[in-house]
C-alpha cells in the first residue's frame, strides 16, 4: 500500500496530516532544496486571511487542497474511503500531462462534528493557504465548511447530499459532485413504485440529510398510489433501535424506505436483521448499496433493495481507470464514497484547468461551464445551484452462495442523470 499522501512526504504534527508547507513552517526551514519545488508563494486578496487566491500571471503552479473528511466520530466508517479517493485523485492529476498544475494536499478529520469540521477549514485556509476545500460526509458539516469557504473566497467541492446546500443555503462557492438527497430518492421511489408496493414506512435519523430525505422522498411519491404510513426519526447515535424495529413490524408497511448512511445505517440493519424485521417487510435504503457498509454486515444486509450510487463493477465513463488505479494505491476495491472523494478533486481541477488560473473567485465562474467525462459518465454542474447530474441504479443486494461472507450488488435498472435531477427549484439565489 502506498502512503497517504499521494505525494509520498507527509508529517504529523499535532496528531494530524499536515503539507509539506506546513511542515516547514513548523520546523523553520523554508529553504530546505528538497521542498522547493512543491511550494508555491501566494500574494494576500486582501481579506485578511493570507489566502493568496493566487495563480493568475500565466502559471498556476502548485494548488493547495484541503480534504476534509470524517476518519473518526459516527461517519468515519465513509470518510476513510472517501480520504483515499482523493489520495487517488490528487496521483491522478499530479501524474497527468492533462493538468497543467500539481495539487498539494492537506488531510484533515472533521471528527463527524460540524464545528470541528468548520475549524479545520480555517485551518487549512488560514494555516496552509487553501485556495479548494473538498470532503464532508454528513450534511450538518458539510453546511458548516460551506458557509466559511464562502466567506474566505474558496471553493468547497462537497460530499454532503442534503438539498439546502443546493438550494436555501447554496453559494456562489460550493459546489456538489455527490448525488443529492432528491437524486437519492428518485432511485428509491421509483422502485416502490414498479414494484407496486402500497405502504410505505420511513427509517431514519434527526439530521440534515435525514430530513431532507424524507423531504424528497415525500414529494417524489405525491400524487402516486402509495401512502407513508408512518416514520420513525430517533435521534443520531442512538444505540438501541428495537423500540423501532418492533414498531415497524407491527405495523401494516410492505416496504421499508431507509435514507440513513453511517454507523447509524449499519447499526439499524444488523438489529433488523437479528430481529427478523426482512420477514416482516422489504428493505430499500441510499446507502446499503456501499461496499463500507455492505464489509460492516457481511450476510446480515442480503435479501435487501438499495438506490445504488456507484458500484466498482459499473461500466460507464472512465471508472475502469479508477478502479485499477485505486486499486494499485489501497490494495482494496473503491467505494461509494472513494468515488466522492476522487471526483470532488478531480472535477475541480478541470475547473481551474479550464480557466487557466487557481483563483478561486475566476473559477467558480468557469466551472459550471465544464462538460467532463467522469467515472459515472459525462456530466456537469448546474449553472443554477452548481449541482452534478449525476444517474442512479435501483439494486438488489445478494449472497452469490450461502457460504459467502460478502454480498454482492445486482444493478436491477439504470436511471438516468436527466431523469434524477430535478429541475431547479428557484431557491438557490447566489
Amino acid at each position: 500500500m502506498r502512503p497517504n499522501d499521494s505525494h509520498g512526504e507527509r508529517a504529523e504534527i499535532d496528531g494530524r496530516n499536515v503539507s509539506r508547507r506546513r511542515l516547514l513552517q513548523a520546523t523553520g526551514v523554508a529553504g530546505v532544496a528538497g521542498f522547493a519545488g512543491c511550494v508555491s508563494e501566494t500574494e494576500d486578496n486582501g481579506n485578511g486571511d493570507g489566502n493568496g487566491n493566487g495563480g493568475d500571471d500565466g502559471e498556476i503552479g502548485t494548488v493547495t487542497f484541503g480534504v476534509l473528511s470524517p476518519v473518526s466520530g459516527g461517519f468515519s466508517p465513509q470518510g476513510g474511503p472517501q480520504r483515499q479517493g482523493a489520495e487517488t485523485a490528487v496521483e491522478y492529476i499530479n501524474e497527468s500531462d492533462e493538468f497543467d498544475f500539481e495539487i498539494e494536499a492537506v488531510y484533515e478529520d472533521t471528527e463527524t462534528e460540524p464545528s470541528v469540521g468548520r475549524r479545520r477549514a480555517q485551518r487549512v485556509v488560514e494555516e496552509d493557504e487553501a485556495e479548494y476545500i473538498v470532503g464532508a460526509v454528513n450534511s450538518a458539516v458539510a453546511l458548516a465548511i460551506s458557509e466559511y469557504a464562502a466567506s474566505q473566497e474558496v471553493i468547497y467541492t462537497s460530499g454532503g447530499a442534503a438539498m439546502e446546500l443546493t438550494e436555501e443555503e447554496c453559494n456562489a462557492y460550493t459546489f456538489r459532485n455527490e448525488t443529492n438527497t432528491a437524486q437519492q430518492a428518485s432511485g428509491l421511489s421509483e422502485w416502490i413504485l414498479e414494484e407496486g408496493y402500497e405502504n410505505v414506512w420511513i427509517h431514519t435519523a434527526d439530521y440534515a440529510y435525514g430530513n431532507s430525505a424524507v423531504e424528497e422522498i415525500e414529494t417524489s411519491l405525491e400524487g402516486e398510489d402509495v401512502e407513508i404510513i408512518g416514520a420513525t426519526v430517533p435521534s443520531l447515535g442512538t444505540d438501541d433501535f428495537g423500540p423501532y424495529i418492533s414498531q415497524i413490524s407491527d405495523s401494516d408497511a410492505d416496504v421499508l424506505a431507509i435514507p440513513l448512511t453511517g454507523g447509524d445505517l449499519i447499526d439499524f440493519i444488523g438489529q433488523a436483521d437479528s430481529a427478523g424485521l426482512k420477514d416482516d417487510v422489504d428493505i430499500i435504503g441510499t446507502a446499503n448499496f456501499a461496499r463500507v457498509v455492505r464489509n460492516a454486515l457481511g450476510p446480515a444486509v442480503a435479501d435487501t433493495y438499495s438506490a445504488a450510487l456507484y458500484d466498482a463493477d459499473l461500466e460507464v465513463g472512465d471508472n475502469e481507470q479508477f478502479v485499477s488505479h485505486y486499486e494499485e494505491m489501497h490494495d482494496e476495491l473503491p467505494d461509494a464514497f472513494s468515488r466522492v472523494g476522487y471526483e470532488a478533486v478531480r472535477m475541480t481541477a478541470r475547473g481551474i484547468q479550464e480557466a487557466g488560473t487557481s483563483n478561486p473567485s475566476e473559477v467558480k465562474d468557469v466551472l459550471p461551464d465544464v462538460e467532463m467525462e467522469t467515472i459515472l459518465g459525462t456530466t456537469h454542474f448546474r449553472d443554477c445551484d452548481h449541482q452534478s447530474a449525476n444517474p442512479v441504479w435501483p439494486s438488489e443486494i445478494v449472497l452469490p452462495d450461502d457460504d459467502a461472507e460478502m454480498t454482492e450488488l445486482n444493478i436491477l435498472s439504470e436511471i438516468p442523470p436527466e431523469e434524477t435531477t430535478p429541475d431547479c427549484s428557484g431557491n438557490c439565489e447566489m
